[in-house]
């Protein structure tokens, strides 16, 4: 269990590359690189992109240097001044966790491994869920740094996300990367509880990192591709568990099926030296512990790194001095073997050290977390004086707004008042002059009729009957102070008709479109006594439970559609007085009138008359 094992996972094939050089040193070479992409891009002759690319290739093999923060100043302005770039930003995170690691700078480390995640997520790179790669690194280096009282809050922490992992799998919710996050954690968990001798936590974290093992296999579909990595874990978890029950045949059998897991060939080739070392690390400790000293031997040269071995240099100076202390004791050169252990217990001060130093280096990350905070706090106060600028202005222009419209509207008051006046005057006369003349026209009519009967007669008396009644509707027109609309005649009949339904039971259903259409208060007259004679039609004689009627505004006319669920009527009884009126009023409208008798299954009515 190596911090760097969960690193490398967290910081992809960047990490990676540190990983297969080591503790990398700052050299001549690539400051002079540094420095010269630096100039090329303040000259103008570098892209940003360009100069983030090759900035990539440089900032991993300066991990361990102190001025790494200060020489990505350049990049960082480019990563965060594009929205674009939300990888650039994520490696930025990640230079600078990989710095504050290897410099023992622990609580920054953690604090941009956070960082480092959340852009990750908006970068499509990682994938947002309950437990975060930030978390397992965290664990990682708490474990390394043998801080297991840490590591066991956090673990008790992330606990509920973890418990609802099989179930999410069962049901197709959570990501093969989910699943690897959590597997780890409870590898994590595992060695912690060993180490502290806590039997029941690390026989539940090892039972529920089983059931996850168990379920993925069930839903091959979606995770074969990860099955290498599950069985290295399932392994290596497995044998930290069965190495505590003191069952040392299973654990080496499980430790070197985990071993042949990160040899094969399907296995990341990106994880396979830093995963290895972490096995070899733990077969030294294991052959020692059981007097296989052949074997440990033979691992611990692995380790040094020489060679063709080189991949697998552990970086751990102190672990390697202290093992080599017991080869030597074993050989029996103690007095080599005591100065090699002595190395070790200086080394182990130092990194003691440097691990209790960290709490101001947590205070540093708390202090750069509430700075950025206050930026946020200052950014939020500048925007609320914006918003109060702007309420104040919008309240300002509402005045004005409102004041002009109540201008207005008084204005249009006045206007209406008169023009209501000068219609008031219009009807009076209108009514006044026209309509006595019509009435002695109508008189001298009626007088010669009876003296002289004859169809000319019978006609001339009719319309100027007409005329009297368009008159009357036009005197009413100019006094009304409301315009007639199809809407206002689909509320009268409405009202009509909810007291006949109170009164008789007859439902109704009636439909107005384009209601906003103007009619005159004659079209309004008629048409309203139309419908009253089709409905009284429909209430007397058709036997109906249900009347239907739609008034529809189209261009130019208005239509009405009536009909009820009655018999109709008999044909053979003729035409009656209703029907008559009804035809009279429609000609007085020049509208069209049809009925559609389908006697005994009821009659439907098409009305059309022009618009104004």
């Amino acid at each position: 269990m190596r911090c760097w094992n969960w690193l490398k996972s967290l910081f992809t094939v960047l990490s990676v590359i540190t990983g297969l050089i080591g503790q990398a040193q700052l050299s001549d070479s690539l400051k002079y690189r540094w420095a010269y992409l630096e100039a090329r891009l303040q000259a103008g002759v570098l892209k940003d992109t360009d100069y983030c690319r090759a900035i990539d290739s440089i900032a991993p093999m300066l991990e361990a240097d102190d001025s790494l923060p200060q020489l990505l100043s350049s990049y960082q302005k480019i990563a965060f001044g594009d929205p674009a770039l939300h990888r650039q930003r994520a490696y930025y995170y990640t230079y600078l966790a990989l710095n504050a690691y290897n410099t023992h700078k622990f609580g920054s480390a953690i604090y941009y491994s956070e960082k480092n995640n959340e852009e990750r997520i908006k970068a499509g790179l990682f994938e947002k869920g309950d437990l975060a790669h930030s978390d397992l690194f965290a664990l990682s280096l708490y474990y390394n740094n043998r801080d297991y009282a840490k590591v066991i809050i956090r673990l008790l922490a992330l606990a509920p996300a973890l418990r609802g992992i099989p179930a999410a799998v069962t049901s197709g919710r959570t990501s093969p990367e989910q699943v690897f996050v959590a597997l780890s954690i409870l590898q994590t968990a595992v060695y912690t509880y060993a180490k502290t001798g806590d039997a029941a936590a690390r026989d539940s974290a090892y039972t529920l990192a089983e059931a996850i093992q168990q379920n993925v296999r069930l839903h091959p579909e979606k995770y074969a591709a990860s099955f290498r990595n599950y069985d290295y874990l399932r392994h290596n978890t497995a044998y930290r568990n069965e190495l505590s029950l003191g069952h040392t045949g299973k654990a080496r059998d499980l430790l070197n099926a985990a071993m042949r897991d990160v040899e094969s060939p399907d296995f990341p080739a990106r994880l396979k030296a830093d995963y290895a070392v972490s096995l070899y690390t733990e077969a030294v400790e294991f052959y020692f512990d059981h007097n296989q000293v052949d074997s440990a031997r033979r691992y611990l040269q692995i380790l040094n790194g020489h060679g063709p071995n080189a991949a697998y240099a552990v970086t751990d100076p102190g672990f390697l001095l202290i093992n080599d202390s017991r080869l030597l004791a074993h050989e029996g050169r103690y007095a080599e073997a005591w100065q090699a252990l002595h190395k070790a217990w200086l080394l182990r001060d130092s990194a003691f050290y440097s691990v209790s130093s960290d709490r101001d280096n947590n205070l540093y990350a708390l202090a750069e977390a509430e700075n950025a905070r206050a930026g946020l706090l200052r950014a939020e106060e500048g925007r609320r004086a914006a918003h109060q600028s702007n309420l104040l202005l919008f309240f300002i222009l509402t005045l004005i707004v409102l004041g002009g419209l109540s201008a207005f509207l008084v204005y249009h008051a006045r206007q209406q008042h008169r023009l209501l006046r000068l219609q008031g005057h219009l009807a009076s006369n209108f009514h006044d002059t026209v309509g006595p003349m019509l009435l002695y026209a109508n008189a001298l009519v009626k007088k010669e009729s009876d003296r002289y009967s004859s169809e000319g007669l019978d006609q001339l008396k009719g319309q100027i009957g007409q005329i009297m009644e368009a008159v009357r509707g036009i005197s009413h027109d100019l006094k009304s102070s409301r315009l007639g609309t199809i809407s206002a005649l689909g509320r009268d009949l409405n009202a009509m008709l909810e007291k006949i339904r109170e009164a008789t039971g007859i439902a109704f259903t009636l439909t107005v479109e384009n209601g906003n259409v103007i009619l005159s208060h004659f079209q309004m007259t008629h048409l309203s006594r139309i419908v009253h004679e089709l409905i009284s039609n429909s209430i007397k004689h058709a036997a109906c439970n249900t009347i239907v009627i739609v008034l529809k505004g189209v261009p130019h006319n208005l239509q009405i559609d009536y009909t009820d669920d009655g018999k109709g009527f008999d044909p053979s009884a003729g035409g009656g007085i209703g029907l008559q009126n009804i035809n009279e009023r429609t000609a007085s409208l020049r509208g069209r009138f049809e009925l559609n008798n389908n006697f005994p299954n009821g009659y439907t009515v098409a009305l059309s008359i022009p618009l104004l």
